[in-house]
């Protein structure tokens, strides 16, 4: 793969959002657009499609803006990407180095990314975490959390 590009979700890509959702490795319900768009009125969708150089979907982020960060969706208990077959080490690289110029290009100043949990996972999928961890990613604490 030599290149990513990053979509924003917009009501029209919801069936592919879904279809990747259900046939991706670490995707729940929660990620399902009819149990997200719940919280539109809380939490203003701001999430993103990952392509591939085929314009298959690789990965997909839910968020949303907040004090100009993109964060991992508010109305969820866990995000981060949300990945399928095709997603690598390699991959997951490449998104967050895309993820990273797209919040340049549009005035955002970090992200706030919360991982889902392996538990959760229909099969491994913990490339995220590695490469956050080549990236010299923070671990913080929010505020009011445990």
């Amino acid at each position: 793969m030599t290149s990513v590009r990053v979509l924003r979700y917009g009501p029209e890509h919801e069936r592919m959002w879904n279809d990747f959702v259900a046939a991706s490795r670490n995707g729940t319900f929660l990620f399902d657009r009819r149990y997200m768009d719940y919280h539109g009125d809380r939490f203003p969708d701001h999430s993103l499609i990952l392509l591939g150089d085929d314009d298959g979907v690789i990965a997909l982020l839910p968020s949303h803006v907040h004090d100009a960060k993109l964060m991992s969706h508010g109305g969820l208990t866990y995000g981060g990407f949300v990945v399928g077959a095709r997603a690598t080490l390699l991959s997951l690289q490449r998104c967050f180095d895309v993820v990273a110029d797209y919040l340049r290009a549009n005035a955002l100043s970090g992200l706030v990314y919360k991982t889902v949990p392996h538990i959760y996972h229909r099969q491994p999928a913990e490339e995220d975490r590695h490469a956050l961890f080549l990236r010299h990613a923070r671990i913080t604490c929010v505020p009011g959390s445990r």
